[in-house]
């Protein structure tokens, strides 16, 4: 190698270590789960006048940089839609969500886990109820389960919720 590919090499890792800003860069590190935080933010960009409420993302969080986003579901996309839980668990973390309305009602866990410094969605569990006859007051009488392995699993980075929803 000649010096001056050695002394390109070398300036564009310093440039990685230390951005013009002067923060270092951060990377998700799986051996340390207690380094990344998981936290609900709005999202006004992704507003639209019609959208009764502000979106929201989940955030991935290390240090106080933002390695990555998940936008949650809007009222638009899915009526009634509730984040219901984001816990970690030993693999990485999972979402809980719920939505639906009248006769129909879907709960849907995500599940995420650490491997190569990223998030993979590896697991989709969707629970769906139903009513089979309105008119007898008996209300998602009908429950049906089904889980979706992720084979290959999807980087969180090209994950889009209402896909699975």
């Amino acid at each position: 190698m000649n010096d001056y590919v050695r002394q390109h090499l070398l300036l564009c890792a310093l440039v990685l270590l230390f951005p013009i800003d002067g923060k270092s860069a951060r990377t998700l590190d799986c051996r340390k789960p207690n380094e990344y935080r998981l936290v609900v933010v709005e999202n006004p960009s992704r507003k639209k006048d019609s959208d009764p409420v502000t979106p929201e993302d989940v955030n991935i969080v290390v240090g106080d940089d933002v390695v990555s986003k998940i936008e949650l579901a809007k009222e638009s996309e899915a009526k009634n839609f509730a984040l219901d839980s984001i816990k970690k668990d030993k693999a990485g973390f999972e979402i809980k969500v719920d939505w639906g309305g009248g006769i129909y009602h879907y709960e849907v866990q995500f599940y995420f886990r650490c491997k190569r410094n990223d998030f993979y969605l590896y697991r989709v569990k969707k629970v769906s109820y139903s009513t089979t006859n309105p008119d007898s007051g008996s209300f998602l009488d009908r429950q049906k389960t089904k889980v979706l392995r992720i084979q290959p699993n999807l980087p969180v980075t090209k994950f889009v919720m209402t896909r699975y929803l």
